[in-house]
C-alpha cells in the first residue's frame, strides 16, 4: 500500500503540465542543456509571462521594433547578404558565426540554441529571403517571428556591462532600474530581482547599437552610438538614449517600451525640422537656344536628434 501511494504521488507530479510549471516561476529559467527547436527556445523565454504583472509594458513592447527584431525585412536581407556574399570575403569564418556576430542582439537567448538549431534558423532565413514559393517564405517568417529581443534580453542578459560575454548576470534573475540591491528585500517570492543602474545609461543601448570597442571612433565605426557620442555628448549634449526613445506619455508612468525611431512618423517629424522655399527661375540651354521655366529649391534641415539620421 505504501509503495502504491508513493507511485501515485510520483505520477501525479509527472503529469503536471509543463506550462503550469513555467507560469508558476514568472521568470525564465536557464535550460540545463542547449535547446534544439525554436518552439522550445521561444517557450522558455516567453515574454508573456512578464505580462502577468506588466501588461502595459508588454503591450508597448509588442508594438515596438524590438518585438520584430528577427523578422524585419531589412534584417532578413542583411543576414542573407552576410551568409551568401560576406562570408566569401572573411577567411576562417563560417555561417555559424552569425550566432555570435549578429543573432545575439536580435534574439539574445539564441545563446541557448544548439548548433543544429542555429543551422536550421540560418536555412529559414535564406528561405524567408529567397524562396520563390511565397507560402514557404511566409511559413519561414512565421516561425522566425517567435524569436525577438524581449524582456529577458534587456533585463538579464544585457543588464550588466559586458554581461552577455563575461560579467554574467545571475541566471533566472530579473534586473531593473529601480528596486533593492539586496534580493532578500525584493517584492517577488518566485525569483530574485536586482537593481541595475547600467540599464539607465546610453552605454547599455550601445551593447547592440554600436558593435565596436568603446575606443573606436565614428570614422572607423559609423554607428548610432559613435554618432551620438562624438556629435552630441562630446559637444555638451546631456540627454541619454532613454530620455528620447523611452519617454513615457505621462511622467508618472514607467518608461515607455515602444522604442520609437525613424519608423515612427510622428517621432521622426519631431526629430527633423524641414523648411523648403521655392523660387521661379529659368534654365538656359545655349546649345539649343532654349529657355525652360524651372523652380529653384532652398532646403534647410534642422536636426533635433542626438545622433545622425539615418543611422542604426
Amino acid at each position: 500500500m505504501r509503495f502504491l501511494l508513493t507511485l501515485l504521488l510520483l505520477l501525479s507530479i509527472a503529469v503536471v503540465p509543463a506550462s503550469a510549471l513555467a507560469s508558476a516561476a514568472h521568470a525564465p529559467t536557464v535550460p540545463g542543456k542547449l535547446l534544439s527547436t525554436i518552439d522550445e527556445l521561444a517557450a522558455r523565454f516567453d515574454p508573456k509571462v512578464c505580462a502577468d504583472c506588466h501588461e502595459q509594458i508588454y503591450e508597448e513592447w509588442s508594438q515596438s521594433m524590438h518585438s520584430k527584431a528577427f523578422i524585419d525585412p531589412r534584417v532578413i536581407q542583411t543576414w542573407r547578404t552576410y551568409i551568401k556574399q560576406g562570408l566569401e570575403k572573411e577567411a576562417g569564418m563560417t555561417k555559424m558565426d552569425i550566432k555570435s556576430n549578429c543573432m545575439w542582439c536580435h534574439a539574445p537567448y539564441i545563446k541557448y540554441a544548439d548548433d543544429n538549431l542555429v543551422s536550421e534558423i540560418i536555412d529559414m532565413v535564406l528561405t524567408a529571403a529567397d524562396d520563390p514559393d511565397e507560402s514557404k517564405r511566409d511559413a519561414a517568417v512565421k516561425q522566425l517571428s517567435k524569436l525577438n529581443l524581449n524582456c529577458y534580453g534587456c533585463h538579464n542578459l544585457f543588464a550588466l556591462k559586458d554581461g552577455y560575454w563575461s560579467n554574467k548576470p545571475e541566471e533566472g534573475a530579473i534586473y531593473g532600474p529601480r528596486g533593492e540591491d539586496d534580493p532578500e528585500e525584493a517584492k517577488h517570492e518566485d525569483f530574485k530581482t536586482f537593481k541595475s543602474d547600467y540599464l539607465t545609461t546610453s552605454q547599455f543601448c550601445a551593447t547592440c547599437h554600436h558593435g565596436c570597442p568603446d575606443s573606436v571612433p565614428f570614422s572607423q565605426c559609423p554607428t548610432l552610438y559613435t554618432s551620438y557620442k562624438e556629435n552630441y555628448v562630446d559637444k555638451g549634449g546631456k540627454e541619454k538614449c532613454q530620455d528620447c526613445h523611452m519617454k513615457p506619455a505621462d511622467p508618472d508612468d514607467p518608461k515607455s517600451h515602444k522604442f520609437p525611431g525613424a519608423h515612427d512618423k510622428d517621432f521622426f517629424a519631431a526629430a527633423m525640422e524641414i523648411e523648403i522655399e521655392a523660387d521661379s527661375t529659368q534654365v538656359v540651354n545655349n546649345y539649343k537656344n532654349e529657355i525652360t521655366p524651372a523652380l529653384a529649391f532652398n532646403v534647410k534641415l534642422t536636426s533635433h536628434s542626438g545622433h545622425g539620421i539615418p543611422n542604426g
